[in-house]
């Protein structure tokens, strides 16, 4: 089946870098690491559409090269577009290549959640003005440096300066469920989610794989002002 996109996607995932790449608190980065293989089977032909990310960044300090990243990237896949509609057009073509602007761009930000049972899967629209961000610092970190720049939400100041491919941000944000520890306490929650995840665990994370890519395929045809 043919898939036409309608929006650009950079798919990231947060956690830390090594030695942590593989403790609940990086399973952002696990999750990725299984639909990379999924994403061409179920968005055949998507590949100029979307981007896949995974953040050097400790977690507390997600958002400035995530943000940069995001910039970097919007910059590049506007310009690609660009020529390919020179080509299109040089060679009177009839390829239906929109101009860059025409495509909204989500940002898919994949990370751990606490709040929900291991290998379940929480998908929210938006940054914390539609669901609380429950004190997770990466992704406080992603929010407060897009609402720095202006980005997201958009400042009307930004608005009249930022075109292209963020020029109409969404955020999709899909959270992996890691479980909690029977004590709330700050020091028992930092163990368990630096604890390296067992066999057993790492299976239940990689076995969410297809629903999140069901939600990225969806999220993929989304037609710009559809909520």
């Amino acid at each position: 089946m043919e898939i036409l996109p309608r929006r650009l996607l950079f798919i990231a995932s947060i956690g830390n870098p090594a030695p942590y790449q593989k403790t609940r608190h990086s399973a952002g980065h696990i999750l990725l690491d299984a639909i990379k293989p999924l994403l061409e089977t179920a968005m055949p032909n998507t590949g100029l559409y979307h981007e896949t990310w995974q953040s050097p960044a400790y977690m507390n300090e997600s958002g400035p090269k995530l943000v940069r990243r995001l910039e970097q990237w919007a910059t590049e896949r506007a310009n690609r577009f660009e020529r390919i509609a020179n080509v299109a057009s040089r060679s009177s073509s009839t390829s239906n290549i929109p101009a860059p602007s025409t495509y909204p761009t989500t940002l898919v930000i994949l990370h751990d959640e606490l709040s929900i049972a291991q290998g379940k899967v929480r998908v929210i629209r938006g940054g914390p003005e539609g669901f609380s961000l429950r004190g997770h610092r990466g992704l406080i970190s992603i929010c407060e440096t897009l609402r720095k720049k202006g980005l997201y939400p958009r400042s009307s100041a930004a608005s009249k300066s930022v075109s292209g491919p963020l020029a109409d941000l969404s955020i999709l944000r899909i959270g992996l469920g890691i479980g909690r520890p029977t004590s709330h306490e700050t020091k028992a929650v930092s163990d368990y989610v630096l604890k390296t995840v067992t066999d057993k665990e790492l299976k239940t994370y990689q076995a969410a794989a297809m629903p999140v890519v069901v939600s990225i395929r969806d999220e993929l045809l989304r037609p710009a002002g559809k909520a």
